[in-house]
């Protein structure tokens, strides 16, 4: 597979992987017992993206469903960065399909909740930084090896 089609195809299994991890109607079993299972609702209450009396960071499995949010958007950041290769558009689809995936939740009696964007950003925003340092350090040795030569 050439080089050409490595990256869209990363970022387009990566999104799917997204989709199912988020629309699952159980992620406790989803991420313990590998069930995928989906409960379609026709008319979710849009207003639940709002609530935020469901925030827990003292329980364990609300700090592992975080982190896996903070990590998934790092990822995605990374692989569509590496298609796209134009960081404000990255960002801003990154953002755009972490507000989707939010309100696609809510279709399948899941919950969706703005400051899961948030936490989205965060990975992505990371990911962002991370990236940024290392094409900078590419760039830093590529300059002192043609220095050298």
């Amino acid at each position: 597979m050439p080089n050409l089609y490595v990256a869209p195809f990363l970022l387009v299994v990566w999104a799917v992987i997204i989709l199912i991890a988020g629309c699952t109607s159980d992620a406790h079993a989803f991420l313990f017992e590998q069930v995928v299972a989906f409960n379609v609702e026709m008319a979710p209450n849009f207003r639940d993206l709002l609530i935020t009396n469901d925030i827990h960071i003292t329980n364990e499995f609300y700090v592992i469903q975080k982190i896996g949010h903070i990590s998934a958007f790092g990822v995605l950041f990374f692989f569509m960065l590496n298609w796209i290769k134009r960081v404000k558009i990255t960002l801003l689809l990154c953002a755009t399909f972490a507000f989707m995936t939010e309100v696609l939740q809510l279709f399948f009696s899941r919950n969706g909740r703005l400051y899961d964007v948030g936490i989205d950003m965060v990975g992505i925003l990371l990911s962002y930084v991370m990236c940024r340092a290392i094409f900078l350090k590419i760039k830093e040795v590529s300059r002192v090896e043609n220095y050298v030569k």
